[in-house]
């Protein structure tokens, strides 16, 4: 549409669709607000992460035996099942003193812990960020096992290739940037470092970059000819993705994923780091009676935690005492977290960790063919193979979990800051299949359990268009505020 004045000389100009000389207009992403959390889901969180503080050394292969036990001194010992009912008796979990309505997101936060039957289990505990993965999976991801640091990693890799560059200089930019290299078929098991303990799963994460493990996987993935989605099957001369597009997405949606965490960390409304609200709590559970002027949430989490679990307060009581020793800081409620060469994991890190994991999972599900559930063989699976979705999923919880087991992070921020990666990565997607001459489509399962599939066809003005479907039915892009069809353009 052209607007005109009275000398019909051109005044203004609308461009349909937003679409100017150089393509479609780039949506806006707006970042969400921190997770807002009542009183008992604070007081569910604080649960979580003082039991996950008591469970550092306990083996993944123990973790859902109730019968496990675990000594905190030579007086001092509980079950996993005594710490199971201390959590299910928190109001949190408890459906007859429950508080959030349905529909409200710390409502869905709550429900992707619990089973079929609406209970918390072993098993739900600390995989609560995602939706329950196929019954039988194992404990960790299978990706683990590739995961090695390259001796050539480099503080300034400099930029990334170009899509089109040679596979060497891919495999060469990874090693400097990540540390990533290829893992050999050859390689022994125990060359593999298997993982036992979240001990081990916090000091991994922590120790390397945030994408080096994806890559690795990636690597393995691409060396033993994993197919990509079917949708994106040549319809021409030229093929829509090769090994290096795929990489060449990866570093671009761990790039947003970087400056997506640089501006949760800016903000002023961002939450409390886990260390300084369990301090807080300790200042009031230390008292006979609640101070008044207590935070609201601070005094009902507090009153939560004394009331429905007084034994994992003690338990937490008497394992600071325990550690107390080389410490030499005696606070009876204190999180205590881990530290790495001297170093504890900041929340802004872990936050980073778990962002860019969402991203790199989400692009893994879309690109690769996932659509019949292939079951792929790595060099150290003793299993006749794996689903490629499940172990992306499986990863990405994991590194949310190595976030709860170094204490850096609420097992709800880390839901949140997985699909906040989610969101990026479907923009990268969104940005690429735009690009192409042709139709495409991908085929996923997001975080939540819901089937994805995002397309392109071409419109209206001949340029492709990009569509997202959640379960068969159109849906916006999460997390972007799009401009209208016709916007001004040139005055």
């Amino acid at each position: 549409m052209i607007g005109r004045i009275d000398t019909d000389r051109e005044r203004f100009q609308v461009i349909e669709g937003g679409r100017g000389p150089k393509g479609a207009v780039p949506p806006c992403v707006q970042l969400p607000p921190p997770p807002q959390m009542g009183s008992a889901e604070l007081a569910a969180e604080m649960a979580e992460l003082y039991a996950m503080m008591l469970l550092r050394d306990t083996p993944f292969s123990a973790m859902t035996d109730p019968h496990h036990a675990i000594w905190i001194d030579g007086r001092t010992r509980f079950t996993l099942h005594e710490l199971l009912c201390e959590m299910r008796s928190l109001s949190w979990y408890d459906h007859e003193r429950r508080t959030a309505a349905p529909g409200e997101p710390g409502a869905r936060r709550r429900q992707l812990r619990l089973n079929r039957e609406g209970q918390l289990t072993l098993a739900s505990m600390y995989r609560g960020t995602l939706a329950p993965a196929a019954p039988g999976g194992q404990p960790l991801s299978l990706f683990h096992w590739i995961d090695r640091c390259a001796p050539d990693l480099v503080a300034e890799p400099g930029a990334a290739p170009d899509a089109e560059a040679p596979m060497s200089a891919w495999v060469d930019w990874i090693g400097a940037q990540s540390g990533a290299a290829l893992a050999l078929a050859t390689a022994e098991p125990s060359a593999m470092s298997p993982l036992v303990t979240p001990r081990d799963l916090a000091f991994r994460m922590q120790d390397s970059h945030p994408c080096r493990v994806y890559y690795n996987a990636a690597l393995m993935l691409l060396a033993r000819g994993s197919e990509f989605d079917p949708g994106l099957e040549p319809q021409g001369s030229e093929d829509p993705v090769s090994a290096q597009r795929l990489l060449s997405l990866m570093a671009e949606g761990a790039e947003r994923a970087f400056e997506a965490a640089m501006r949760l960390r800016g903000r002023d409304d961002r939450s409390s780091p886990p260390a300084t609200t369990a301090a807080r709590l300790a200042s009031i559970l230390g008292r006979e009676e609640i101070p008044a002027g207590t935070a609201p949430e601070l005094r009902g989490a507090a009153e939560d935690l004394q009331t429905y679990a007084p034994n994992l307060l003690h338990w937490v009581s008497r394992w600071n005492a325990a550690q107390a020793q080389t410490r030499r800081v005696n606070a009876p409620y204190m999180l205590s977290e881990l530290e790495v060469g001297g170093l504890r994991r900041h929340p802004s890190d872990a936050a980073l960790q778990v962002v860019v994991a969402g991203a790199l999972s989400t692009l893994f599900k879309a690109l690769f063919n996932t659509r019949p559930a292939p079951h792929l063989r790595m060099a150290t699976d003793p299993a006749p193979g794996f689903d490629l979705a499940v172990e992306a999923d499986q990863l990405a919880a994991d590194v949310a979990l190595s976030a709860a087991a170094s204490g850096a992070q609420f097992q709800a921020e880390s839901h949140q800051n997985l699909r906040i990666g989610e969101a990026l990565a479907l923009q990268v997607l969104r940005g690429w299949l735009a690009q192409l001459p042709q139709r495409a489509s991908m085929d996923l399962t997001n975080f939540d359990g819901k089937p994805l599939r995002i397309e392109s066809h071409i419109g209206r003005l001949g340029a492709p268009e990009v569509a997202l479907r959640r379960d068969g039915r159109p849906a916006r892009f999460p997390l972007v505020a799009d401009r209208p069809d016709a916007h001004l353009a040139v005055i």
